[in-house]
């Protein structure tokens, strides 16, 4: 069984944040444009399609480069592990992936890119093996080796854990179905993230 974690790609110099104006900026990020997140885009176990009232996005440009010399990706995210696809991802992995997450439509400069809410969310660490920061104080911090429950991880499926923003895609053994989300991103060569090995038994 391997666990992946999903990454932005180093070689993706896009990456999207929320378009704010400069009260606003001032007002949440305090000088730390980066940090700057919209709760639109949190993912949650609850589908938000009914509700859904996308934020405007931006490139995010931290120091007046021409954002223009790099490649567009094909998926990319905000620095607080949002996922946003491109209109040919969206059409590749829609059918893949419609189980456990939903595409949101988020208008950028004359397309629609999409959100992808991840709602299959699954209680899969093993907390009696994993390891955790310990404070000086005692207090018990995040995880800093995880080790997952085998019997609890799906197969062939995105899932994030709970709060954890982090995005993961497990395979129980290896799985030559053109149609999983690892293997439609590979095959068509999607650039903008990857899928790196995390763990394994």
């Amino acid at each position: 069984m391997i666990v992946y974690e999903v990454f932005r790609d180093g070689a993706n110099k896009k990456i999207f944040v929320p378009k704010v104006d400069a009260l606003e900026y001032l007002e949440h990020v305090k000088g730390n444009y980066s940090s700057f997140r919209a709760e639109e885009f949190d993912c949650t176990v609850e589908k938000k399609a009914g509700r859904w009232n996308p934020p405007a996005i931006e490139w995010f440009d931290d120091d007046g480069r021409k954002l223009d010399k790099y490649k567009d990706p094909d998926i990319t995210s905000s620095p607080a592990y949002t996922y946003i696809l491109g209109p040919r991802a969206a059409e590749l992995l829609r059918p893949v992936i419609s189980d456990v997450a939903e595409l949101l439509p988020v208008p950028f400069q004359g397309e629609t890119w999409y959100f992808m809410n991840v709602f299959n969310q699954v209680d899969v660490v093993d907390k009696a093996k994993s390891s955790y920061k310990i404070y000086s104080s005692g207090r018990v911090g995040p995880v800093e080796k995880i080790v997952f429950s085998p019997a609890k991880i799906p197969h062939a499926k995105l899932f994030t854990r709970p709060y954890s923003p982090r995005l993961y895609y497990a395979e129980h053994y290896p799985d030559d179905n053109p149609n999983t989300f690892k293997n439609v991103v590979e095959r068509n060569k999607l650039f903008g993230i990857e899928i790196d090995k995390v763990w394994e038994q």
